[in-house]
């Protein structure tokens, strides 16, 4: 391997103590040496604080030139992939915490050329739902982006559910979330709620752009 085993995409905003938290789970629980999982954290420019503290816990702080806000999240994580150097691409939050030992070996034993999507179990969902997907490198450049819609989990869950190309893996995450651990109730979460999109994400525009999406790994 001639690059990072894995690339983190943390899009992040006013969480500072959360974001160091999250960084260290990571950090702290991988097996293999540090460069072999690359943390990129994606920051708002009116978030420096957010960018300094990257930059102090071993991460590489991303500053867009403008902030996009929680409903255009797919914007963060598609600009963050771009620069991605990981032969796995994982999407990940301020408010999650690593829970698994040895977490990146467990990845490490997918094949990353194949187009595939791993499906961490996370806290009150388990397997059921795909909050923390790790994609391929593979998978990533036949699409040329993540995803088309700020529902991004979602999106690459359905991808990889209709081609069968998803696989579930025993890796556990912590989501401190106010509605399932009791935790960030904050304005950040405020946002997340107010970004949610729903009918437009099973609007018909937005399901064209899936299906061409899953015709591209079905290729």
């Amino acid at each position: 391997m001639t690059g990072p085993l894995v690339s983190v995409l943390l899009p992040s905003r006013g969480r500072p103590a959360s974001l160091i938290s999250s960084i260290r789970s990571l950090r702290t629980l991988a097996d293999g040496p540090a460069t072999a999982v690359e943390i990129l954290v994606g920051c708002d420019p009116d978030d420096p604080l957010t960018a300094d503290t990257a930059r102090m816990h071993a991460a590489t702080a991303v500053l867009f030139e403008r902030r996009h806000g929680y409903h255009q999240l797919h914007l963060y994580c598609n600009a963050l992939a771009e620069l991605a150097n990981g032969a796995w691409l994982l999407l990940w939050n301020d408010d999650a915490t690593m829970t698994t030992p040895r977490w990146d070996v467990v990845l490490a034993g997918f094949d990353a050329t194949e187009p595939l999507v791993l499906n961490l179990a996370s806290t009150g969902y388990g397997h059921a739902l795909c909050c923390f997907p790790a994609v391929s490198a593979a998978l990533y450049r036949r699409l040329g982006h993540l995803s088309c819609s700020p529902h991004i989990d979602t999106w690459l869950q359905d991808i990889g559910r209709a081609t069968g190309r998803i696989r579930d893996v025993e890796v556990h995450v912590r989501h401190d979330r106010h509605d399932l651990t009791g935790g960030h109730d904050d304005t950040t979460r405020a946002e997340a709620l107010a970004g949610y999109r729903t009918e437009e994400f099973y609007g018909e525009r937005m399901q064209a752009l899936l299906r061409a999406d899953i015709e591209k790994v079905r290729a």
